[in-house]
């Protein structure tokens, strides 16, 4: 056999033995010694192939390339007759990679970094990564602030074929910034700037944001720039950042070089391009006009309304592009807009994502953009907010796929996130306002997958004892009809619920239709029968008993009655406009709803009420509510009085937080909490999230001011008799419902009030 042998040693220091120099045309290739590698992928990386000639002079090349793989430890070349034989020597396969004392970076970021290092389960071992990779991530962890990481990796031979790789990290402290110091600021102060920061230094705030984060800085850098531009600073530049770390790695300091430039106002402006949608309509889009300051963020958004209104001519893939021309003499910007509509489309399908639980049909009927028609911005946006209000969903995100092989065409994918919908619960617990509970039950708003809800129900408290079983079908009619039907049996203790002594054992049974009349506006039905069954004794008020005796023919002026019973059939009517854009914790839109409910039968009266709710986004993640509630009952016929047991009342964490619950307004003969006919409540509340408690669809915190109260007739309503606070509030949805947490301080309460600073209630709505 002839050969030529070339060993790695020999080829790093440029030394070749030419044991044949003779060349041959290759005719055949022959590897050995593989065992993991394909044969396939080894070929592919040789620079020679079948039918080419070969020489000594080119073994180095064969074997250089082959190592540039870092598969083999070993590689011999052969010439046997026309075969060229090459030999190789595999390196072990990575069997495992434990990493231990990671908590700052989560498993799956870890698992990122080591995969585009090659360090991965499977993988053929090359111990030179092992340098890299503990250089890799203790950069990753500098650009955390963790400048004290201590970390080790080392290999382990399991047999001759496997490696073990362990990687063991101290993470050690964070970097605390000690200052954030600005540079070249002249015309806004260094507060003011550092106020749009997130990052902050440790002594500028309790609970400051002070642990340095190089992405962070980068992040707060770009916000820095956004806030010059928005001002009209087209100029603004950072010259340059130092970030120095003290010598023990425990704090940094953070000093930002800037130079403002100038401001610049707008001087022209015009629209060019393909203009589908007439030019004054878009004109009359734009945020800014001629002589305002230079803003990047108005640019953005009225380019953003005008992609919108040509998107609802069919154009999904809108382009506008602004090509401003500064004069730095005049310090003014001309922006010429030019628009690039691209092609009018047609949406071929719809497909959704996400939804491993809810049915196909119950989130496509939500839909406005439909399959085979025009494409429409409006309708997308719609269709989004009409899945985000199903309380099944939390979250929606759409994207236009286009279709290759019609240019005309494209697929809206709907990536749904479902959130937990309904639970079978048993549980025991305590309220504040109902002391201990007990419940069990069944409630579920999206049964079987169908967008129907199912509730079967006990709850069992010092106050009240409740069976109830109702369903609700959304979409009873193709059109959006909905249909519910319910029945219940309530047995109340209402001196337990800080109201006037008396018993009272109520059987419900009620059809409820909801109407669309549009897109945001609703109307609903509902009618019933209703039993209520008053028990009275010696400790129930003067009012109470009266009541009872002027409002049945067989009792006499000063009678001494145990109670009474009311057979009732009732009918209610309501209207809605809702634009919010969800139910659960909402951050745009308006609620409004007035409606009124009649009963007749061996009591005639009416309830009436009038509820509004407006959101809006301060800035990004707080939202800012107000809610309005006002409620009104009166008797017809010969009823003397709105029952007692309808009457309304406030106080609580679903009323006005910091005074006891129903407590307020008018008392009885005995000082008990009576209610009134008339209910007036008023709400200011900021929200926010805050991620290391729960997520923004799960959970918020609030500041709010809270003001009302009830009223024995509305002309009794006195501004000055309104009861306000101010607190802080913590909100949950979970399994078992919504939570809500508040902390109140009263501001006007006067002597005889009860008041609550702390209260928690389950089942506040949102």
């Amino acid at each position: 056999m002839k050969f030529l042998r070339v060993l790695p040693l020999l080829l790093l220091t440029g030394l070749f033995v030419n044991a044949y120099a003779s060349s041959f045309v290759i005719q055949d290739i022959e590897i050995e010694g593989i065992k993991k590698i394909a044969v396939g992928t080894v070929l592919n990386y040789l620079p020679v192939k079948t039918g080419q000639s070969f020489d000594y002079a080119r073994s180095p090349e064969v074997i250089r390339e082959l190592y540039k793989t870092g598969f083999f430890n070993n590689i011999e070349v052969y010439q046997d007759n026309n075969t060229l034989l090459i030999k190789v020597e595999e390196r072990p396969a990575i069997a495992a990679v434990n990493v231990e004392g990671n908590k700052e970076v989560n498993d799956e970021v870890m698992q990122d970094a080591l995969k585009q290092i090659g360090m991965t389960k499977g993988k053929i071992y090359n111990p030179k990564l092992l340098e890299k990779l503990e250089q890799e991530l203790q950069q990753l962890y500098y650009s955390l602030g963790k400048y004290s990481i201590r970390l080790q990796a080392t290999a382990t031979e399991l047999d001759e074929d496997r490696v073990q790789v362990d990687i063991n990290i101290s993470e050690g402290s964070p970097a605390r910034i000690r200052s954030i110091n600005l540079i070249g600021n002249q015309d806004f102060d260094e507060e003011e700037l550092l106020d749009e920061f997130k990052l902050e230094a440790t002594d500028s705030a309790w609970f400051a944001a002070d642990k340095y984060s190089s992405a962070k800085l980068s992040g707060d850098l770009e916000t820095l720039r956004s806030f010059y531009l928005d001002k009209g600073y087209v100029r603004f530049n950072v010259d340059s950042k130092q970030v120095t770390i003290t010598p023990d790695k425990k704090d940094i300091n953070i000093s930002i070089n800037m130079n403002e430039g100038e401001q610049y106002r707008i001087s022209d402006i015009q629209l060019t391009g393909e203009l589908v949608v007439e030019e004054s309509e878009l004109t009359a889009l734009l945020l800014f006009r001629e002589g305002d300051n230079f803003s990047r963020k108005q640019i953005s958004s009225s380019i953003k309304l005008m992609q919108r209104r040509i998107g609802d001519e069919g154009y999904a893939f809108v382009n506008i592009n602004t090509l401003p021309e500064i004069n730095d003499e005049d310090k003014t910007v001309s922006l010429t807009l030019l628009v690039q509509p691209g092609k009018k489309m047609t949406v071929r399908n719809i497909n959704f994502e996400g939804n491993t639980k809810t049915r196909d049909y119950v989130l496509r009927r939500e839909l406005r953009q439909f399959e085979g028609a025009q494409y429409s911005e409006s309708k997308i946006s719609r269709s989004k907010i009409r899945l985000q209000r199903l309380k099944f969903i939390s979250s929606v995100d759409t994207r236009l796929v286009k279709v290759p092989e019609n240019p005309d065409l494209l697929d809206v994918v709907v990536k749904v996130t479902e959130r937990f919908s309904g639970s079978f619960t048993i549980g025991a617990g305590y309220s504040q306002a109902q002391g201990a509970l007990f419940n069990l039950g069944l409630t579920h708003d999206n049964i079987f997958g169908s967008g129907n809800r199912l509730g079967i129900t006990f709850n069992n408290n010092k106050a009240q004892e409740q069976y109830e079983f109702s369903y609700t079908n959304p979409y009873y009619t193709p059109d959006g009809i909905s249909r519910g039907i319910s029945a219940s049996y309530t047995k109340t203790d209402a001196s337990e619920a800080n109201i006037s002594n008396y018993l009272l054992d109520r059987i419900k049974l009620s059809l409820k239709y909801g109407i669309p009349l549009s897109e945001y506006n609703k109307i609903h039905f509902s009618f019933g029968l209703e039993n209520n069954d008053i028990s009275i004794s010696e400790f129930s008020s003067d009012e109470v008993t009266n009541f009872i005796i002027d409002n049945n023919e067989d009792y006499e002026s000063g009678s001494n009655p145990s109670g009474d019973s009311y057979d009732m059939a009732f009918a209610s009517m309501s209207f809605s406009n809702d634009s919010r854009n969800r139910l659960i914790f909402p951050d745009t839109g308006s609620l409004n709803s007035v409606g009124v409910e009649v009963y007749g039968g061996d009591l005639d009266f009416y309830k009436a009420f009038f509820r509004h709710q407006t959101l809006f986004p301060v800035f990004q993640g707080v939202t800012f509510s107000f809610k309005n509630r006002l409620g009104y009952g009166e008797a017809y016929n010969e009823t003397t009085d709105l029952p007692f047991f309808e009457k309304y009342t406030a106080g609580g964490v679903r009323t006005v937080r910091g005074y006891d619950y129903n407590s307020l307004g008018p008392k009885d003969s005995k000082q008990q909490s009576f209610g009134g006919n008339f209910q007036f409540v008023t709400n200011l509340e900021l929200l926010f999230p805050v991620e290391a408690l729960g997520s923004a669809e799960s959970f918020r915190l609030g500041v709010y001011f809270d003001a009302g109260n009830v009223f024995a007739d509305v002309d009794d309503f006195e501004g000055q008799e309104l009861r306000a606070s101010v607190g802080l509030s913590a909100k949950w949805f979970t399994v078992v419902g919504p939570i809500e947490l508040s902390y109140a301080e009263p501001v006007n309460d006067e002597s005889g009030d009860d008041t609550k600073n702390f209260q928690f209630s389950l089942g506040a709505p949102f």
